[in-house]
C-alpha cells in the first residue's frame, strides 16, 4: 500500500473526485481547449488515489483483438502499397482487416487522400514501414503500427505537405526490426522517431502512442529555419510507458550524456531554428509513466501554447528549453510521489506560466545528480549569457552558439498551485557543460532576470519539503514578487522579499483539486483526463510481449 503523505492522511477520508469541469480560457490563443465531459470511472476518486492503469485502461472503448486479424500475402501487401504510391487526387483508400508486413517507405504524392482502416483498430502494419504524407490535405485513419518498427529513423509517420492529419491510430511497442547497436565513432545509439512533422498546419489527434522504449524522439517537430510559423496541432493523444535503457543504452559510461538524451514525448522544433515561432499547439493531451528524460514536452521554438494536458506519474517536466513567447497554462501535474517527477523549467524569455497544478512531485533524492537536474514545480535555470545587458546567443560565435543555456528573462509565473512537492518554486544556481559531448564546465553563468511572480501559491505540510529553493549567491537580478504564498521550509533568502508571505492559505476541495483563496490557480480551469475521453475510439488486445520490460 502507498504511503499517503500528511495531506493525503489528513483528507483521504473526505476528498472525492466529482465530474470534472472545465472550459481552457487561452486569452492569448484562438485555440479552444475546452475540455470534454468527465468520465465516470474518474468520478468517484480522488486524486491521490488515481492510478497510471485507471488514467490509460480505455475500457468504454471498442476491443479489437489482434490475434483474431490474421496476416495477408506478400502480394496483398506489394498490392497495398502501390495503391497508396498511386492514389489519385481525391481517393479514398479503405483497407481491410489483415497484418500488412514490411511495406517499407511508401510516398504518397496524390492530393486530399484518405487512407483508412474497414474497422478502426484490425489493420496492423507490421514489420518495417513508414507512410509518407507528400502531398497535400493528406489523412491516416484508424491504423495500428506494431509488431515492427519506422523503416527510416524520421518515423512509422512522416507528414510533409500542407495540412496532413494522423488520427484514430495506434503505435503500440513499435520498437524492433531496425538495425539498434552503438556506432563506431562514439558508441552513440541511433535515434528513431516515431512520427515526425514536416509541413505546414499538420495535425496529430486521438492516437494513442504507448511503449516506446528505443532512443529518440516520439513526436518531432521539425522545424525550419525561418520566419513562418509550423501551425501544427498535436492534441487528445495519449503517451504511455515510454522508458529508457531498457537495451542497456546507458551502461557506456562514456556516452552516458548523450545517449541519455533524446528520449522526449515530443519536441517542438531544434535550437537550430529555435529563435523563429512555431505556433504549435500541444493541448488536451495525457501523458503517463513517460520516463525517457528530463525533458517530457521539450519546446525549441517561439509562439507555441502548452495547454489543458495531463502528466502522470512521469519522471520528467516540460521544458522550455529554447524559443521565446511560449505560453504554458491550465496543465495538471500529478507526481503520485514518484521519484525524479517534476513540473516546468524554463530558459529564454518572455514566456507565461499561468493557472498549472503540481501535485506530489519528488525531483530528488539521490536520482539526480546536482542542482542543474533539481526537478522543482517552476524552475528558473540560469544560462551562460549576460541577458540584463542585452547579450544573445548566435550561432556564428563559438561557445556561445544556440543549442546552449539562454538565460530567463522577461518570464511571468502567475497563479500555479503547487501542493505536496518536494521543491515548488526553485531559483537555480546550476552550473553548465560545454556541450553534450564535452563535459568540461562553463566558467560564467547568469541568474534569470525580470522573472515575475504573481498570485502564486506553494502549500507543503511536510517539512522535509522546500516550499522555495534559492541561492543568495547566485539571486536572481530584478525579480518581482506580488501576492506569492510559500507555506512549507523556504530556503535560500535571509528574509522572505516583500509580495511572498508564508501564511497557511485557506483552501476549499473543488473537484478534487485545492482551490485557494485569493491565490493559486483557478481549478474550474482544470481536468484530469483519461483514456476514455481522448484517444482512438477502440483499444487493441494483442499477445506481443513487450520488449524488455
Amino acid at each position: 500500500m502507498k504511503k499517503l503523505t500528511p495531506i493525503a492522511a489528513a483528507l483521504a477520508a473526505t476528498l472525492s473526485l466529482a465530474a470534472f469541469h472545465v472550459s481552457a480560457d487561452n486569452n492569448a490563443s484562438n485555440t479552444n481547449t475546452n475540455a470534454i465531459a468527465a468520465s465516470s470511472t474518474l468520478a468517484s476518486s480522488n486524486l491521490e488515489a488515481l492510478s497510471s492503469e485507471q488514467l490509460v485502461a480505455a475500457t468504454s472503448r471498442t476491443l479489437v483483438d489482434a490475434s483474431d486479424i490474421a496476416q495477408v500475402s506478400a502480394e496483398a501487401a506489394e498490392q497495398l502499397k502501390q495503391q497508396l504510391v498511386n492514389a489519385k487526387d481525391g481517393e479514398t483508400i479503405t483497407i481491410p482487416a489483415g497484418r500488412y508486413a514490411n511495406l517499407g517507405v511508401v510516398e504518397i504524392t496524390a492530393n486530399d487522400v484518405t487512407v483508412k482502416a474497414e474497422e478502426a483498430g484490425t489493420v496492423l502494419l507490421t514489420g518495417l514501414v513508414q507512410l509518407v504524407t507528400q502531398g497535400d490535405d493528406i489523412t491516416l485513419d484508424s491504423l495500428v503500427f506494431t509488431e515492427g518498427g519506422p523503416a527510416e529513423r524520421f518515423g512509422g509517420v512522416r507528414l510533409e505537405g500542407m495540412r496532413n492529419t494522423l488520427q484514430n491510430s495506434t503505435f503500440y511497442y513499435f520498437n524492433e526490426d531496425y538495425a539498434y547497436e552503438p556506432d563506431e565513432r562514439r558508441s552513440e545509439y541511433p535515434r528513431y522517431l516515431w512520427v515526425s512533422l514536416w509541413g505546414k498546419d499538420g495535425k496529430v489527434v486521438n492516437n494513442r502512442f504507448e511503449g516506446k522504449h528505443k532512443r529518440g524522439t516520439l513526436i518531432g517537430i521539425q522545424k525550419n529555419i525561418d520566419d513562418k510559423a509550423d501551425n501544427h496541432l498535436i492534441a487528445e493523444n495519449i503517451f504511455y510507458s515510454q522508458k529508457k535503457n531498457r537495451y542497456n543504452e546507458l551502461d557506456i559510461k562514456e556516452a552516458i550524456r548523450y545517449n541519455g538524451n533524446s528520449w522526449e514525448a515530443i519536441r517542438i522544433g531544434d535550437s537550430k531554428s529555435s529563435q523563429w515561432p512555431s505556433r504549435t499547439q500541444f493541448i488536451n493531451n495525457l501523458l503517463v509513466d513517460s520516463d525517457g528524460e528530463r525533458e517530457l514536452i521539450s519546446v525549441k521554438s517561439g509562439e507555441n501554447l502548452i495547454a489543458g494536458n495531463t502528466i502522470f506519474e512521469s519522471a520528467s517536466m516540460i521544458s522550455l528549453r529554447h524559443g521565446k513567447g511560449n505560453i504554458v497554462e491550465n496543465n495538471v501535474v500529478l507526481g503520485n510521489l514518484k521519484q525524479d517527477t517534476g513540473g516546468i523549467r524554463i530558459y529564454d524569455e518572455n514566456h507565461i506560466v499561468r493557472n498549472n497544478y503540481f501535485m506530489g512531485l519528488r525531483g530528488a533524492g539521490g536520482q539526480i545528480a546536482g542542482n542543474a537536474d533539481v526537478r522543482g514545480g517552476v524552475v528558473i535555470n540560469t544560462g551562460i549569457i549576460n541577458v540584463k545587458d542585452g547579450e544573445v546567443l548566435d550561432q556564428s560565435v563559438k561557445g556561445k552558439e544556440l543549442n546552449k543555456q539562454w538565460t530567463p528573462k522577461n518570464v511571468s509565473v502567475a497563479n500555479n498551485t503547487m501542493v505536496d512537492v518536494e521543491f515548488g518554486m526553485v531559483h537555480g544556481n546550476q552550473g553548465h557543460r560545454v556541450s553534450l559531448f564535452d563535459n568540461s564546465s562553463v566558467d560564467t553563468i547568469f541568474t534569470g532576470d525580470k522573472i515575475s511572480f504573481n498570485d502564486n501559491v506553494v502549500f507543503n505540510l511536510d517539512e522535509a519539503l522546500q516550499s522555495l529553493r534559492a541561492d543568495p549567491q547566485a539571486a536572481l537580478t530584478s525579480p518581482s514578487y506580488s501576492n506569492e504564498v510559500y507555506y512549507g521550509s523556504t530556503h535560500g533568502f535571509y528574509s522572505l522579499p516583500k509580495g511572498i508571505l508564508a501564511e497557511k492559505p485557506s483552501y476549499k476541495m473543488v473537484n478534487g483539486f485545492y482551490q485557494f483563496e485569493g491565490v493559486g490557480a483557478d481549478v474550474s480551469k482544470l481536468k484530469v483526463l483519461s483514456a476514455d475521453e481522448i484517444g482512438p475510439d477502440y483499444r487493441v488486445k494483442t499477445s506481443l510481449k513487450a520488449d524488455n520490460s
